[in-house]
Formats: C-alpha cells, structure tokens, sequence
C-alpha cells in the first residue's frame, strides 16, 4: 500500500471518529433515538478497526467516548422503558385521547 493510500484511509478513519463522536453526542437530544446510538457504536468500531492499515492513533478517543456514550444511551433508554412498562399503557391512552380532541 503506498503513502497516498495509507493516508486516504486514515483519513477516513479520522473522519469516521469524529462522525461516531458527534452522532452519539446527538443521540441524547432525542430519548427515543436508538437507531443514532446504534449507528454511532457501528461508526466507532469501523474507526477503530485495524485493517486495511494505517490504523487510527490520534482520535481513538474519540471513537472510544462515542461507542461509551452511545452504549449509555441505550442502557438508559432500555432501562427507561422496562422500569416503567406498567406506566407505558397509561401514556399509550392519553395520547389516544389527545388525538380524539382534534
């Protein structure tokens, strides 16, 4: 593999840290998104994976603390709706009744 190429694909790993980074920061601002933690960990360990070299060195942090907040995110939301699965009918019939009045 030759320098161009080397540097083409850590740069895409650079790119895919910063994306798995940003996305999973952006996954909180909605409770119910999931689908943008799940893509951020799939992100992060794409950034993190070591073939086809050069590997990533610099932000591997950042891949890191993506894949950690996005994995919080879900373990958040999931324990959210278990703990409160005897409240979700409840909800599930207000919002019907909210949709009525209109």
């Amino acid at each position: 593999m030759d320098s161009r190429e080397s540097a083409f694909v850590l740069g895409q790993r650079y790119n895919l840290a910063t994306l798995a980074l940003v996305v999973a920061l952006l996954s909180f601002l909605n409770l119910a998104g999931l689908e943008k933690a799940i893509l951020a960990i799939v992100i992060g360990l794409q950034a993190l994976r070591p073939a086809p070299a050069p590997a990533l060195e610099q932000r591997r942090s950042w891949a890191r603390v993506a894949i950690g907040l996005a994995i919080a995110h879900v373990v958040l939301v999931v324990s959210v709706i278990l703990f409160n699965l005897d409240r979700l009918s409840r909800l599930i019939d207000a919002l019907r009744a909210l949709s009525d009045l209109r």
